[in-house]
């Protein structure tokens, strides 16, 4: 999988994880590719290899994303991705919830300080869209198209906040800030600047109207409903802050 200098997180992990999948170290070797457009360096992916199957991940309505943002990036990605590809999908992923819970780990005081809009989005588990590769993988009637994937609901981030209660044995209180704001707080405490600012528009992005609708892909394909943020943002957010410790 490709996807190292991604603005999202969860995805490599789970892949890592998944049982479906065995990750190799070199594109030579895949029977598979995975490539996340979701980097934040200047230079676009190159097209697949010959004969390989490719799967792309991308970002929630790319194909709608106002020009010049980071998601209308990612859909010039996604072109450049499958040009010339024998066999390829593009997953536009809704935000992971494994995202929201790495978010977590900046908190102030009790707030959830972030450019997650008030909506939410229907946060979708790194680990369905790995199962959804993997079943991609033995259905060659699927490829050649583009999915929407998210999960089951769309969980607005007031919501969010309430399931993850008693993280920190107090409330946490959700705090709306503008993506320039993010950018600029990211910047002072270390981020890289080119990061920041895609990782903000990003988030504002993936929780933006044309991100919120419930795409039924993933039940559809893997014969079972979308796994709730509700089942594992606790768990995952208390797993990231052990790992930053």
């Amino acid at each position: 999988m490709d996807g190292r200098d991604s603005v999202r997180r969860g995805m490599a992990e789970a892949v890592a994880a998944a049982p479906e999948l065995a990750p190799v170290d070199a594109a030579a070797e895949a029977d598979l590719i995975v490539r996340d457009v979701c980097g934040y360096g200047e230079s676009a992916p190159g097209p697949g290899r010959p004969g390989v199957p490719l799967v792309v991940l991308s970002v929630a309505a790319a194909d709608r994303a106002p020009t010049g943002s980071f998601a209308a990036e990612a859909a010039a990605r996604e072109a450049a991705a499958v040009a010339g590809a024998d066999r390829w999908c593009v997953l536009r992923c809704a935000a992971f919830g494994e995202e929201l819970a790495w978010n977590t780990r900046y908190t102030a005081e009790g707030s959830l300080l972030t450019a997650w809009r008030p909506g939410g989005a229907p946060w979708v588990a790194a680990a369905d869209v790995v199962a959804l590769v993997a079943r991609l993988a033995s259905e060659p009637e699927r490829w050649n198209a583009a999915y929407d994937v998210t999960g089951p609901e769309r969980v607005p981030m007031d919501r969010a906040c309430d399931l993850l209660h008693d993280l920190h044995g107090r409330p946490l209180h959700y705090v709306h800030l503008e993506p320039e704001a993010l950018a600029s707080g990211m910047e002072q405490a270390g981020f890289d600047p080119a990061f920041a600012a895609r990782r903000a528009d990003y988030m504002a992005w993936t929780t933006s109207g044309p991100c919120r609708e419930v795409s039924p892909v993933l039940a559809d394909a893997l014969g079972r409903p979308a796994t709730p943020l509700s089942d594992y943002l606790v768990r995952s957010a208390r797993s990231g802050l052990t790992a930053a410790r």
